[in-house]
This record gives C-alpha cells, structure tokens and sequence, in this order.
C-alpha cells in the first residue's frame, strides 16, 4: 500500500541560493535550533562525482501524541524513536537541483521515499517534492500509510515556513520582509 505526496513550494531567491541554504550545515542547525531541538546527528560526505549526501539523526518522543493517534495505529506506533532522514544531491553546477530523499522512523512500519527538485521560476524558484509513504501492514497499512502522510504533509509546511524564516533572518530574500 502507498500514498503519494506531490507539494510545490515558492521562495524569493534563486535556486542556486536555496540549494546552497538546503545543502549547509548551518541551515540544518538553525533549523533544529527553530524547533527546540539540540540534540540531533548531522553527517555530511562528498562523493569526487560531486554527489552529496546529508544525514540528520534524533530521538523522537511519540507517546506525547497518543491521544492524538487513532487506535488502529496505536501498536505501530512506539512511545519512542529514531528518526533518519536523508538528502542525496545528485552533481550539479547550476538549476534545476535534484536530490532523492528517505525518512525512516525506527519501529514504524512505513517509508517515506521521494524527490526533490530545486529550480528557478519567476520571482524567485520552486521547490518541488514528490514523496512515497508506503506500508506492507496487511489490512490497516493504507490508514497507517495516510497517517504518516498527513503527518509529513504538516512537517513539510512548517519547513517551509521555517526556511522562509530562515532566509529572511540571513538577509537572502530578494524582498526583505517575511512571506
């Protein structure tokens, strides 16, 4: 079972400018530092093809939500985890960007997979995203697969808002104030 996630983002920088945000160390510990959170993994590695490859790690605490989540995923969903997310950008020297991305929540018997593409567009660039939740839960994995897409779905707009936010307080946005 799978549910598809297709979201489009606009920022006011160009794509090279967003792509060197989404590629910097610095970004992901602003970032982090937004949302409360110290206490994370951050691995970077180059490839000579110019392949990069970022990968953020960090316990999460998902039993503060259990009333939240719906009784059929409740013994899916354990009371804590390790999240592991995963940028891989593929070479290049100018728009559009592209990277493949995982999140892998330990315990949690679904994926998410996708694509990201950054390029430019009037008045700035698109971010573009295509994510796969899949599940091989026999009978609940299409509500569970929906859940977590929900859930990504939020995580995805507060990220954008965050690196809005983030380009605002850098002095990047081509217009000053914030969106």
């Amino acid at each position: 079972m799978s549910v598809n996630l297709d979201r489009s983002r606009s920022f006011p920088v160009s794509a090279q400018t967003l792509y060197s945000v989404l590629s910097s160390r610095d970004f992901y510990a602003a970032r982090f530092a937004m949302s409360g959170v110290s206490d994370y993994g951050y691995e970077e590695s180059l490839q000579d093809d110019g392949t990069l490859t970022l990968r953020f790690s960090r316990q999460l605490r998902l039993d503060s939500g259990r009333g939240k989540v719906p009784g059929f995923a409740r013994r899916f969903i354990p009371a804590s985890a390790a999240l592991l997310t995963e940028f891989v950008w593929l070479p290049a020297q100018a728009a559009p960007f592209e990277a493949r991305f995982s999140v892998n929540v330990s315990g949690v018997p679904v994926s998410v997979t996708g694509t990201m593409q950054v390029l430019d567009a009037a008045g700035g660039c698109r971010q573009i995203l295509h994510a796969e939740i899949r599940s091989n839960v026999p009978l609940v994995g299409g509500k569970l697969c929906q859940l977590i897409a929900d859930q990504v779905d939020r995580g995805l707009e507060k990220d954008s808002q965050a690196t809005h936010r983030y380009l605002a307080d850098s002095g990047l946005l081509v217009n000053a104030g914030r969106p």
